[in-house]
């Protein structure tokens, strides 16, 4: 289920334009997967405080968060596919300590692709859209082995 030299090209040059604003874009997405998907926020002992989106606009340690997880994406996107070394401890982290499902991890792509479509509406169409698609279901793909390596249900 790879991708091909083109589609990695599309991915890689939506991400050129994400990545000067992780922090933002980040939190975007942090934000927008606990309001469409509330579950996922059990699993964020953290932000269980936060019950208004102001709240959530405001917490500096939310925005971190989502600098972190879109921070790791990138350096994952960019080895195109080839990311066992930077899977292995992430795999690790959410199957052993976080106990974050799978399913979470594809509620975050959807949201991802939804953040990005909204701000680069543009540079972001039907092509490249099922490329990042295509890229975020090889890693969660790569995640599901992982935590069944570890013996991790999610």
């Amino acid at each position: 289920m790879g991708l091909s030299d083109q589609e990695w090209q599309r991915v890689l040059d939506i991400w050129g334009k994400v990545e000067p604003d992780l922090p933002a874009h980040g939190q975007e997405v942090i934000i927008r997967m606990f309001q469409s998907h509330p579950e996922t926020m059990e699993h964020f002992g953290k932000f269980k405080h936060l019950k208004t989106l102001d709240e959530m606009k405001s917490s500096e340690e939310l925005k971190k968060h989502g600098t972190t997880v879109l921070s790791a994406l990138g350096r994952i996107l960019k080895r195109k596919g080839n990311h066992e070394a930077e899977l292995k401890p992430l795999a690790h982290s959410h199957a052993t300590k976080h106990k974050i499902p799978i399913r979470h991890l594809e509620f975050i792509s959807e949201v991802i692709v939804a953040v990005i479509a909204d701000k680069y509406s543009a540079d972001f169409g039907a092509d490249s859209q099922a490329a990042m698609r295509k890229a975020l279901e090889m890693f969660r793909n790569d995640m599901a082995s992982k935590y069944k390596e570890l013996g991790f249900q999610g």
